[in-house]
C-alpha cells in the first residue's frame, strides 16, 4: 500500500514542478521594463493631450502645462531617469484629468444657464396671465354692475 501511494505521489510531484516553472516562465516573460512601463504612460498621456487639443473648449494656454510636463518626461526617459519621468507622467495626468473634469462641469453651467432662462420666461408668461386674469374680472365686475 505504501508503496501505491509512492507511485502516485511522484507523478504528481512532477506535475507540480512542472506547473511552477511553466508559471514562472510565463511570469518573466510578461515582465515590463521601466523603460517601457515609462514610455507607454507617456505615450498614454501624450494622446490624452492630443484629444483634449481637439475640442474647441480647450486653449493653448490650458495645456501648456501638459506639454511642458510630457517634455520634461520625455527627457527623463531618455536619460533614463524612470522615477523623475514618471512623476511628470503623473502631474501631466493629474494637469489632464483637472481639465477633463473643468469640461465635465462646463455642460452643467450652460444648463444651469439656459435653466434660468426658461425659468424668467416662465415668470414673464406668469405675469402676463395674472394680469390677464385681472383684467377680465374688472371686466366681469364691470359688466355685473
Amino acid at each position: 500500500m505504501n508503496t501505491l501511494w509512492n507511485r502516485s505521489l511522484y507523478p504528481r510531484l512532477g506535475i507540480a514542478l512542472a506547473l511552477s516553472l511553466g508559471l514562472s516562465a510565463c511570469a518573466q516573460m510578461v515582465q515590463v521594463s521601466p523603460q517601457q512601463n515609462v514610455s507607454d504612460a507617456i505615450a498614454v498621456q501624450a494622446g490624452r493631450e492630443h484629444i483634449l487639443a481637439l475640442s474647441p473648449a480647450v486653449n493653448t494656454r490650458q495645456l501648456a502645462p501638459v506639454e511642458k510636463a510630457l517634455h520634461a518626461a520625455r527627457e527623463a526617459a531618455a536619460r533614463d531617469d524612470y522615477v523623475y519621468a514618471e512623476r511628470q507622467t503623473l502631474l501631466a495626468r493629474i494637469l489632464l484629468d483637472n481639465i477633463q473634469t473643468r469640461l465635465n462641469v462646463a455642460p452643467s453651467n450652460s444648463q444651469h444657464a439656459a435653466l434660468q432662462s426658461q425659468i424668467g420666461n416662465l415668470q414673464s408668461q406668469i405675469a402676463t396671465t395674472r394680469q390677464q386674469i385681472d383684467a377680465t374680472k374688472a371686466q366681469i365686475a364691470k359688466e355685473a354692475s
